[in-house]
Parts: C-alpha cells; structure tokens; sequence
C-alpha cells in the first residue's frame, strides 16, 4: 500500500484525459465542423463539474474552405480558449464551427465554486474580447449538452476510426484506392446469431472469414462469439461510410456490435509486382 490515498473514484472518474477529435456534422440544415473530446464520455455523470457553461461567439471564416476558421480566426480562438481556462477553469469539452453561420461555440465543465461566479467571470473575459458573444449555463451532471452538440453518432465515430487506419495507410505510401481485403469484427451473444447476420450479408458481397467463441465479459455467464467479414473494396471513406451505415442498421438486429474494421498496406511497388503477374 502506498504512503498516499488514492482519490476517490468520482474524482478520479471525472479527470480522465482529453483526446480531441474532428469530424462533420449537421445542425439545422447547416454543415458544423465538431472538436470534441471523444474521452469526456468515460466522465459521466460528473458530479465534480456538473455545470456546462455554453459560449457562442461570432467568427471569420476561411473563404477558400467554408468548414475552417481562417488562420487568424483560428489563433485568436485558441487564445480565448486559453483565457477563458485560466479565468473560468473546468474542462472545455470542445467546439463548432457554424460556417454558414459565421458563428463558433465553445462548451465547458465547471464545479459548483466556479458556477457561483461565472457571469461576472464571463462578463469580465468576454466583453472586448469575443465578438456577438452570449452565453448560458445550465446544470447538467449527465453530460446532455455534451452528448447533443459534440459527441458524434456511431457511424461518425466509425467515419473517425477509418479517417485513422487511411492516414496510417498514406504514411506508407497507400492511398487507399487499390482494391484490397477490408475486414470487419462483429461480437455477437451466441453462434447462431452470428451466422444469421453472415448469411443476411452475404447478399452484399460479405464473405465469411472466421467464427470464434470468446470467454465471457465479467459478470456473465455465457461466451461471446467474435465473427470476422470480409469485402475486396479500395479503403475510401465515402464508400466505407455506406458500408458502415448498412453494418449499422443490421447487426441490431442481431443482437450483435460491430466493433470496426481492419486492412492490409499495399504499397505502390507491391502493386506493380502485383499487376506484372
């Protein structure tokens, strides 16, 4: 045993650490550019910082790429949001940029202390310093705020995911526009229920590569079966996006998850020995 207490598990629980991702949304019938902190889910609920504080500020926009702040915009952005921690505190859970809108939105967490304080807080940082700017606070332990305006669907966290592995394939040299093996892990609760989605795929091309029995989660009794698909298909994401929405809307159906998907690099000169064949 150590010579320190460890904290308790709510406060530990709602420090986990920030990993801020990016992705396109709609509101409204207006494309928003998200940052979110995908990590703050596994802070919920947070009775630590159960204040969410909404900010909203009028922002210039990039002419040439409507989605992006232009580069000024953007550091300015970044000095508010480092004014507004020093000032305010809490956790920034992320932004959105409205383009067409020409209007951006910050979110943050903060404790009951700060929550007391922050209209003056942010009537003293805000004025001379953001444009338009308004802001309200409302009381929200479970993260609704959050999960509403920031944290992305299951198939934009898949969309995420597969930006991921073709950024990883561009480091080697692969574009993605070869047709290759893209493989696809389902869990599914028993062996029958997997085949049953194989065989309902195997209409759109699946193929079957393997069924395996896994131990049980903790907690349960009974095994989990891990079913491996495959399809010969160049890796690009608008493609892999309506792949993802079928796997999507079916495996429910099944009782089962669709836990991602994997692929090979095919580098330029393995495709040329490739085609010399």
């Amino acid at each position: 045993m150590g010579l320190f207490k460890s904290a308790p598990e709510e406060q530990q629980h709602s420090f986990v650490e920030p990993e801020f991702c990016d992705y396109m949304d709609e509101f409204a019938g207006k494309p928003v550019k998200i940052t979110c902190d995908t990590n703050y889910l596994q802070c919920l609920p947070n009775m630590a910082q159960p204040y969410c504080i909404k900010i909203q500020t009028h922002a210039l926009v990039n002419a040439l790429l409507p989605g992006l702040l232009n580069s000024a915009e953007a550091s300015r952005m970044e000095s508010i949001r480092q004014i507004l921690a020093e000032h305010l505190g809490g956790r920034c859970v992320g932004q959105g940029i409205v383009a067409e809108q020409s209007t951006a939105f910050l979110i943050y967490y903060v404790d009951e202390e700060r929550a007391k304080y922050a209209d003056k807080i942010l009537s003293d940082t805000l004025i001379g310093t953001l444009r338009n700017a308004k802001y309200d606070m409302v009381y929200d332990p479970d993260g609704k705020e959050y999960l509403h305006y920031l944290y992305p669907s299951e198939l934009q966290r898949k969309q995420m995911e597969d930006e991921k592995i073709l950024g990883t394939l561009k480091n080697y040299g692969d574009d993605g526009s070869e047709i290759r093996k893209v493989s696809f892990n389902f869990i599914f609760p028993n062996r029958k229920a997997a085949l049953g989605f194989f065989n309902h795929t195997a209409e759109k091309g699946f193929k079957y590569e393997s069924l395996t029995s896994q131990p049980a989660p903790e907690g349960l009794v009974l095994p989990r079966y891990h079913l491996v698909l495959s399809k010969d298909m160049p890796f690009d994401i608008e493609l892999l996006d309506l792949v993802n929405a079928y796997l999507l809307g079916h495996v429910d159906l099944f009782e089962g998850d669709y836990r991602g998907l994997e692929t090979d690099v095919i580098t330029p000169r393995y495709s040329e020995l490739r085609k010399l064949k």
